[in-house]
């Protein structure tokens, strides 16, 4: 079990002490004896990362290697963070509440090029995997039109389905878009999302 939940984190680069709570359908006390008892064996580290956010715990390399992870150990990068947190917090309802099938993360889906300027642009977050492929994007910050626009044409093109989540201010601009693309595949869901809501959304869609 303990390296299970080592390589999820591994994946996911790092999770908050609220997220491990979440993966391992415990309480939150629970959750930070478990980090406690992780932190003695030296195989994560923990610490606020962000001002905002619960503190995270990330691998060392003494855990990426218990984990049998073949990612790079991590090293804290501030401005990635919230990006993290919210793409985990996707997976955590869509593959560990609702079971809508196999997630394979964005660290994952890189091994698959021989270096970053080989990578599709954009690399989707992550990708879940139920009969079709879906990409998931999680947007946090508003990014140019014309940079929004090349970007849902690219993940529209390359994938079955690709569900979008993003902040209510960022909804009319993402929607718009879908709308105006040349497929109908791309469907955009508020953050965060709700398994009550996103079950709702999926079945009017």
């Amino acid at each position: 079990r303990d390296r299970e939940l080592l390589g999820f984190i591994g994946g996911q680069y790092a999770i908050t002490l609220d997220q491990l709570a979440v993966l391992i359908g415990r309480s939150y006390r629970t959750a930070r004896g478990l980090r406690a008892r992780w932190c003695t064996a030296g195989w994560p580290r923990s610490a606020r990362l962000s001002v905002e956010l619960p503190p995270f715990v990330w691998l060392t390399s003494r855990g990426t290697s218990i984990a049998g992870s073949r990612f790079r150990t991590w090293q804290p990068n501030h401005g990635l963070v919230p990006h993290s947190e919210a793409v985990t917090n996707a997976r955590l309802l869509l593959e560990h509440q609702l079971h809508l099938g196999q997630w394979r993360c964005e660290r994952s889906l890189a091994k698959g090029f021989a270096s970053r300027s080989e990578w599709r642009a954009p690399l989707p977050a992550d990708v879940l995997l139920p009969p079709e492929t879906t990409a998931i994007e999680v947007e946090l910050t508003r990014k140019s039109r014309k940079r929004l626009e090349q970007i849902v044409l690219d993940v529209g093109i390359a994938y079955d389905q690709v569900w979008y989540f993003a902040p209510p201010r960022l909804l009319p601009i993402l929607r718009e878009l879908a709308d105006a693309a040349p497929f109908s595949n791309i469907v955009v869901h508020r953050y965060p999302p709700s398994a009550a809501e996103f079950s709702a959304a999926t079945r009017s869609a």
